[in-house]
């Protein structure tokens, strides 16, 4: 009976340890997934005027709809993707009586590409300091 309930043990211990090990392989797979470029991340922030109207942002690829999303000031919509050659992400943004679709990215852009919603358009931040006026309402 010791031998039949140490063997027990170690069977549980070794299932143990194999579930271990394939949720570690299944993390790094998502990971190896974006081999070579890495993720991109999106940052689309709300930087429109005190107590104006909320703005109003959809984004999408053409694999993916990521729905709409209501932002109030200094408030930010984030998302992350594993990009290839054809990666192409577009938002339509709504503000005001202004409606506006733009690219926010496409192949190699860049890793972060961080948006910044305006009164008078929309800033990409560029070497993590500089605000450069991309899109007019």
């Amino acid at each position: 009976m010791c031998c039949i309930i140490m063997g027990n043990k170690q069977l549980i211990q070794s299932f143990i340890l194999l579930t271990i090990f394939v949720q570690s392989m299944a993390t790094s797979e998502k990971i190896w997934n974006c081999w070579p470029e890495g993720h991109v991340i999106v940052y689309i922030t709300n930087e429109l005027p005190p107590y104006s109207p909320p703005l109003y942002v959809r984004c999408q690829s053409k694999d993916d709809d990521l729905g709409n999303r209501t932002l109030t000031k200094n408030q930010e919509f984030k998302f992350r993707f594993c990009p290839n050659f054809r990666t192409l992400f577009f938002c339509h943004a709504w503000w005001n009586g202004k409606s506006l679709a733009f690219d926010v990215y496409r192949w190699k852009w860049c890793h972060e590409c961080d948006w910044r919603v305006h009164s008078d358009g929309i800033y990409q931040v560029q070497d993590y300091v500089n605000f450069v006026k991309i899109y007019d309402w």
